[in-house]
């Protein structure tokens, strides 16, 4: 039967389909995202198989063994990712320009080299096999069982792949790819999704665990289709400002693991080295208070990090005031101001408001919501906040609301020194703390009064 080729429009954003060329995709709501994809097809709906029920074997736990894990030595790396990296798998690893994708994968690529039992193939297609030689020895990185493939050829990667079944295989990136067979661009929605589709029946087919690298596009988001998040196994995604040292890598998809876990890196000359101590990287002073900052104890995957929001309230020059985030999502900064106004007689409608975390981490926290109130009800007064640490989320009636896992936030911050904890009144008693109730945002207001203040 003759095949039949059809027209029809995929969203870049969200991966929806529709038959005619729209301006904003009716699913995301995205503009201009629409591009072509043919479907070619064979004009039947499908081809029935001589398949018996007894060829499909039942499952049998008992018979089965747990799959042996590469461990690549990079402790956060490992522990980000399940435990070590699963033969036969896809991992996508994500993140924004600068944030040091390729820089990681190379020391991947040279601690399970290092570890023996076979070669690392490295396929490269935005540098050559020079520009990726100088990066490794810029990082002291050895290359000796290292292989680099430089190319664009999508076909001639997986040929690669499937031919030398190296230990690792690296593709970086996989925007920078195409198949020639398919008549688009690198980086398209159909180029995109076929390297993803043949990568993956590479990796079951061989066994070669593979990682590969993609874009972001600029709200954060993986760039490409929505498919290749669902196709691959696993997706970690780099994070960090690429003015500052910290790196934060969190799985947020894991067919063979939990996803709740992080790994904290720090950017050196040298490449990434694990954080020594992530919860107190994200604080710029010690426990002394300072005008406009409050420390908040937010959790970040299976791990407590204390984050310092600092605030900076200005009065308006201009007739619409100001705005202004970074590591903070700017609506919770509204609800906050309009629950400050209405609640706790705080009214910012007059001023300029600027939010900003320690080092760029961003915060997703419910329970960092009652240090963002501190941080900007302190720069309003021109008072310290009197505590060591905030921990609570606040309700849209201006009440302190209990969050989970408040002891284990309460405990890490006293492990670094942070005993003075302002937290709902129905958070307990944690053995070495001191507790100062905080029930509503009046009484977060009332703590930053000049009499409060003093008598702290």
């Amino acid at each position: 039967m003759p095949k039949i080729s059809t027209v029809i429009y995929t969203c870049s954003k969200c991966d929806a389909q529709s038959p005619k060329w729209l301006g904003q995709c009716s699913t995301c709501g995205g503009w201009g995202t629409l591009t072509q994809t043919t479907v070619s097809g064979n004009g039947r709906s499908g081809a029935s198989a001589n398949i018996q029920l007894e060829d499909i074997p039942l499952l049998d736990a008992a018979a089965s063994s747990p799959v042996a894990r590469i461990a690549t030595g990079i402790a956060e790396f490992d522990t980000a990712i399940g435990g070590g990296i699963v033969p036969g798998s896809l991992l996508l690893l994500a993140g924004e320009p600068g944030v040091g994708k390729s820089t990681l994968v190379l020391q991947v690529a040279a601690a399970v080299a290092n570890a023996g039992g076979g070669e690392v193939l490295y396929v490269s297609g935005e540098e050559t096999a020079e520009q990726v030689l100088g990066r490794a020895k810029r990082l002291g990185i050895p290359t000796t069982r290292i292989r680099c493939f430089a190319t664009t050829d999508g076909s001639a990667a997986v040929a690669a792949i499937a031919r030398l079944k190296p230990r690792l295989a690296i593709v970086d990136s996989i925007q920078t790819l195409a198949v020639p067979e398919v008549p688009v661009d690198a980086g398209g929605v159909t180029q995109v999704r076929t390297l993803a589709n043949l990568l993956l029946t590479t990796a079951k087919t061989s066994g070669v665990p593979t990682i590969v690298t993609g874009h972001v596009t600029k709200d954060g988001a993986i760039a490409g289709p929505k498919t290749l998040e669902h196709l691959v196994d696993q997706v970690a995604v780099l994070e960090g400002e690429p003015t500052a040292d910290l790196r934060i890598l969190r799985t947020t998809k894991n067919r063979f693991g939990p996803t709740d876990v992080v790994g904290v890196f720090t950017m050196t000359e040298r490449g990434f080295i694990p954080c020594p101590d992530p919860a107190a990287a994200f604080c710029s002073r010690g426990n002394e208070s300072a005008i406009g900052s409050a420390v908040a104890a937010t959790t970040f995957g299976n791990r407590v990090l204390l984050a310092e929001v600092q605030a900076l309230v200005t009065r308006s020059a201009f007739g619409q005031p100001q705005r202004r985030c970074v590591g903070i999502d700017v609506n919770r900064l509204h609800i906050l101001l309009a629950v400050l106004a209405r609640y706790g007689r705080v009214n910012l409608s007059a001023s300029d408001v600027h939010v900003a975390t320690v080092g760029g981490f961003r915060i997703e926290d419910p329970a960092a919501d009652l240090a963002i109130a501190a941080a900007l009800v302190s720069g309003s007064v021109d008072r310290a906040f009197p505590f060591d640490v905030c921990i609570g989320e606040i309700g849209l009636d201006g009440t302190i609301r209990p969050v989970r896992a408040f002891e284990r936030r309460a405990q890490e911050a006293m492990r670094l020194g942070r005993k003075r904890i302002a937290a709902p009144p129905t958070s307990g008693n944690i053995r070495g703390a001191t507790l100062h109730p905080i029930a509503s945002i009046r009484d977060l207001a009332a703590a930053l009064e000049p009499t409060q203040n003093s008598s702290s």
